[in-house]
């Protein structure tokens, strides 16, 4: 099989690592490829942010907890209430992707560099989670204080983040592909 498309077929969401740091030339290589993900008119409207600091990624979830617990959604509430919650799966780093405000294709953008991140990773043997929940909290004003130690550049605002690691546990089979999600013209 072709390397790209087993690498694509090889692709999980991992939820559960290996508390052992992910190696700093990994992580460059996997920045180098996200900075060639597909952009609108190449405007390349995103900033990366290494994240490694495991207190404040714990500060960012338990701040998310808390709006999640008082948000009278039900499934937020089940979710948060998780004994073990952690928006960022317990991993032992994180690349969050900001988005331009300015620029219209933004955080489509982001998502096309989040997309790359985790192929390079599996590339790489390391395990990555593709999310966006991590956010909520730095988008709020309640989350003003831990948005500036990110250390943003102005102007740009949270969009997507990947968690890094290696493997601490083999995810679960794959869920059946959605069966009515492509439609043929012609």
């Amino acid at each position: 099989m072709n390397e790209v498309i087993k690498n694509i077929n090889e692709r999980r969401s991992i939820r559960f690592y290996k508390p052992e740091p992910v190696k700093s030339e990994d992580v460059e290589t996997i920045l180098d490829c996200a900075k060639i993900a597909p952009s609108g008119l190449n405007r390349q409207s995103w900033h990366f942010t290494v994240l490694r600091d495991r207190a404040l990624m714990d500060e960012i979830s338990a701040a998310n907890k808390e709006m999640a617990l008082a948000s009278g959604n039900p499934d937020e509430i089940e979710r948060a209430s998780e004994p073990n919650y952690d928006n960022f799966r317990g991993a032992p780093m994180a690349i969050l992707i900001a988005a331009d405000d300015s620029d219209p294709y933004g955080v489509a953008d982001c998502a096309n560099a989040a997309t790359i991140i985790t192929l390079a990773a599996t590339s790489l043997g390391l395990g990555s989670c593709y999310i966006a929940s991590y956010s909520r909290v730095l988008k709020n004003p309640r989350g003003a204080a831990l948005l500036a130690r990110l250390g943003l550049p102005a102007g740009y605002s949270p969009a997507f983040a990947v968690c890094l690691g290696h493997i601490g546990e083999q995810p679960k089979p794959r869920k059946p592909l959605k069966p009515d999600s492509v439609n043929r013209i012609g």
